[in-house]
C-alpha cells in the first residue's frame, strides 16, 4: 500500500511538473509582438474649433435666489411704446421702506408691499409709469414722479422704531 501511495505521489508530482513546463514553454514559444501604441492626445489647435452657446441657459455662477428674484420682478414689468420696461403695479402709498442695502458699487432700497412681499429697488428702477427711484442714500430713498409734465422729488426716510 505504501508503494501505491508513493507511486501515486510521484505520478501527480510528475504531472504537475510537466504541466508547468508546458505552460511556460507555450508562452515562450510564441513570438513577441510590439505592444500597440495608443494614439497621441489631440493637439491644442484641435480644441480651438470648439464653440459653446449659452443661449437659453442660466449662468452657472449666478446664485439661484437672484435668478428667482429677477424672474418675479420681470413678471410685473410691462413695455411701453418705446420698448422701455416699466413696473405696472406699485404706488408709493402701497410700499413701506424697510431698509437700505449697501454694496461696494451701489445702494439698494428694500421695500415691502401691503401683503408683506419684499421688493428691492435700485437707482433708476420704475415703480409705475410715472414714479421711479432717483437716488438711494444711506438713510433715505429719493423718488421722482411726473405730474402734468413737471418732475418732482419725494424723500422717504427709513422709519424709526
Amino acid at each position: 500500500m505504501t508503494k501505491v501511495r508513493n507511486l501515486l505521489k510521484s505520478s501527480i508530482f510528475a504531472f504537475i511538473l510537466v504541466f508547468v513546463l508546458e505552460c511556460a514553454g507555450i508562452g515562450a514559444a510564441e513570438p513577441k509582438t510590439a505592444p500597440e501604441k495608443k494614439p497621441a492626445p489631440a493637439p491644442a489647435s484641435a480644441l480651438n474649433n470648439f464653440s459653446y452657446s449659452a443661449e437659453s441657459r442660466r449662468d452657472p455662477f449666478e446664485p439661484v435666489n437672484l435668478i428667482k428674484a429677477k424672474r418675479s420682478r420681470e413678471s410685473t414689468l410691462i413695455k411701453d411704446k418705446k420698448g422701455v420696461a416699466e413696473d405696472a403695479g406699485y404706488e408709493l402709498e402701497e410700499l413701506k421702506l424697510v431698509g437700505i442695502l449697501r454694496t461696494e458699487k451701489r445702494r439698494l432700497a428694500m421695500m415691502e408691499d401691503m401683503q408683506g412681499k419684499g421688493i428691492i429697488f435700485k437707482k433708476d428702477d420704475y415703480l409705475n409709469k410715472n414714479l421711479w427711484v432717483v437716488d438711494v442714500q444711506d438713510t433715505r430713498v429719493v423718488f421722482g414722479y411726473k405730474l402734468k409734465g413737471e418732475v418732482r422729488n419725494i424723500n422717504v426716510d427709513i422709519p424709526k422704531k
